[in-house]
């Protein structure tokens, strides 16, 4: 049975959080707590960048999945499955005629404006909250959940480009959008993960490079390196990407 959790209660319950911990590492087969903790959290951040990443590409629109207004939702096996908004609360840009007559809209300026908005409430008012709750219960490291916070950035617009091969122009885009979020200076996730382009069947697919690790190869056969793992030489990269698309 699906189970709906919300985000801030979950941050300020430190023995909860670690029965989640707990119940997510023995559904992927660890008791490492460290292990359990990174992937718990990688789950979580991918639940809520994604909806966020995908309203910010497909229509300027920036839903806001604070702690504070962020439903988690877990499946039977104590996965992150998803995440949603408790009110429908949204930034979009001046010049956006419907969103200027909704009560639920805040009308930002410019772009610039935009995207510090998205990271103040998807990093600063979420993610570096769940960075605090998980150094507290967990033996993780900052940098290594800030990476996953990257990473799972970097994984929203790869997966939109998955979902619907984008054209050249589109993709340029996505990563003119995926980098301001990525490389902004002084954000904790800095330099952390990237996106890259390749060209696939007249349009462009994105992936993922990043610079930390996520433990997930401590897993039972699990493999020595992901896709986007920073240790993976370029070549075999690019290798597999080849046959990922071919398949």
């Amino acid at each position: 049975m699906n189970t709906k959790v919300g985000a801030a209660s979950a941050l300020d319950d430190s023995p909860g959080l670690l029965r989640m911990v707990q119940a997510f590492g023995r559904t992927a087969g660890t008791d490492d707590i460290a292990v359990a903790a990174s992937l718990l959290f990688q789950a979580w951040a991918v639940s809520v960048t994604r909806p966020v990443i995908s309203g910010l590409v497909g229509a300027r629109r920036v839903t806001d999945l604070g702690a504070d207004n962020t439903e988690l939702l877990f499946d039977e096996e104590g996965r992150p499955a998803g995440a949603s908004a408790m009110t429908p609360r949204y930034a979009a840009l001046a010049g956006d005629r419907e969103a200027a007559a909704d009560p639920w809209a805040e009308i930002i300026d410019d772009e610039d404006a935009l995207f510090a908005w998205a990271r103040s409430r998807l990093f600063d008012g979420h993610l570096a909250g769940l960075v605090d709750a998980m150094v507290d219960i967990a033996p993780v490291g900052r940098r290594l959940l800030w990476g996953n916070v990257a990473a799972a950035t970097a994984g929203a617009f790869a997966a939109l480009s998955a979902a619907q091969l984008p054209s050249a122009d589109l993709a340029a885009q996505m990563l003119l959008d995926a980098r301001r979020l990525l490389h902004e200076p002084g954000s904790p996730i800095e330099g952390l993960a990237d996106v890259f382009p390749v060209d696939h069947e007249g349009g462009v697919r994105l992936f993922v490079r990043r610079q930390t690790c996520c433990l997930r190869y401590r897993l039972p056969d699990a493999p020595r390196t992901c896709l986007s793992c920073r240790l993976l030489p370029e070549a075999e990269r690019r290798r597999r990407i080849t046959l990922k698309l071919a398949s």
